[in-house]
């Protein structure tokens, strides 16, 4: 299976992952107002809706950097020299690597300390918020490191695609 390939059903994962929670937190969002208009509240719709919104979270800043739909102010970048622009980036992507470090190791302690914990109106482990964090943290290594390799290689660096915020 070849980098791009997998790359390719990487980020379908990633697509169908946010739909699927989009999805379980507008139901579950729906099931918990129309049950409080008819005076019969679900206990565990607040918490659920909690969870879903942190993963769609992390899941959706996935697909930003893989779009390269972050912000980003571009109108200055734009006016250095190709060695500058490709420092730029690369002092860039350095930034996003370390970032996603620090949130990874400290993913893993919230993770842990979190696991004997139980939810307030869940089956679950309290725990169950923090388990994306790690793996996006690894995401976000991974697509900097393939943006460093990328600006290395000579590929001019694309700004973000149509629609996406960029300045």
């Amino acid at each position: 299976m070849s980098v791009k390939s997998l790359a390719g059903w990487a980020d379908r994962l990633v697509y169908w992952a946010a739909v699927v929670l989009l999805l379980a937190l507008l139901a579950v969002v729906v099931f918990g107002v129309f049950f409080r208009q008819i005076n019969q509240p679900l206990a565990w719709s607040d918490e659920l809706a909690q969870y879903l919104l942190v993963w769609t979270g992390f899941v959706g800043w996935i697909i930003a950097a893989r779009r390269r739909s972050h912000i980003r102010i571009m109108i200055f970048a734009g006016k250095l020299p190709r060695p500058a622009q490709v420092a730029l980036e690369i002092a860039t992507q350095l930034s996003v690597i370390v970032f996603a470090a620090i949130l990874l190791r400290y993913s893993w302690g919230l993770v842990d300390r979190n696991w004997d914990v139980e939810s307030i109106a869940l089956p679950i482990t309290a725990a169950a918020l923090y388990v994306p964090m790690p793996f996006a943290a690894l995401a976000l290594m991974l697509q900097a490191l393939a943006e460093i390799g990328d600006v290395l290689a000579g590929h001019k660096v694309k700004v973000a695609e149509p629609g996406a915020q960029a300045l």
